[in-house]
């Protein structure tokens, strides 16, 4: 009799166990999912399909300025310094307190800036957003020289250099 409740006590443990491990391997494949799932709207937060690491002619277009500005230049960018640092191999500066395009290029001049690099319709300084749409762009005349303009799969991308650095 001992020994039938004995068995019956490790069937018993042994069905528990059963469960518990159906339980936590469950449990594990729902963790692996919610990451998953996570992670894929984390990268969609990070670069939606029109981001520039989505963009097929976007680095060509950046290498190709280390053609058109000189080694020693700094680059101002309207947006994407990081991206226009590695890829032109030149340092790139976004104008944090400029509002306007005069205080622009007083920034630029003050600074022994030259070049500005410009994304249409892009800035990271949210005074200088209407300066850089596609209207704004032209008012950039007065101080500024339009080098060359750049088109990628997502971007219109202009190259200026300041007027008084001419």
């Amino acid at each position: 009799m001992a020994t039938s409740k004995a068995v019956s006590q490790r069937i018993e443990i042994s069905l528990k166990v059963n469960i518990i491990s159906k339980i936590l391997v469950l449990a594990g494949i729902l963790i692996v999912i919610i990451s998953i799932v996570n992670l894929t709207e984390q990268i969609q937060y990070i670069a939606s399909p029109r981001s520039v690491i989505h963009d097929e002619s976007f680095v060509a277009v950046i290498n190709g300025l280390s053609e058109l500005v000189p080694e020693e230049s700094t680059i101002v960018v309207s947006t994407n310094g990081p991206f226009v640092t590695y890829f032109a191999r030149r340092d790139a500066k976004v104008p944090f307190g400029v509002s306007s395009r005069e205080s622009l290029a007083d920034y630029m001049a003050k600074h022994h800036y030259e070049y500005l690099l410009v994304f249409e319709g892009g800035s990271q300084v949210a005074a200088l957003k209407s300066l850089f749409s596609s209207k704004g762009l032209e008012s950039l005349d007065r101080d500024f020289q339009r080098i060359r303009s750049f088109h990628t799969d997502f971007s219109k991308i202009h190259l200026y250099k300041l007027k008084s650095a001419l």
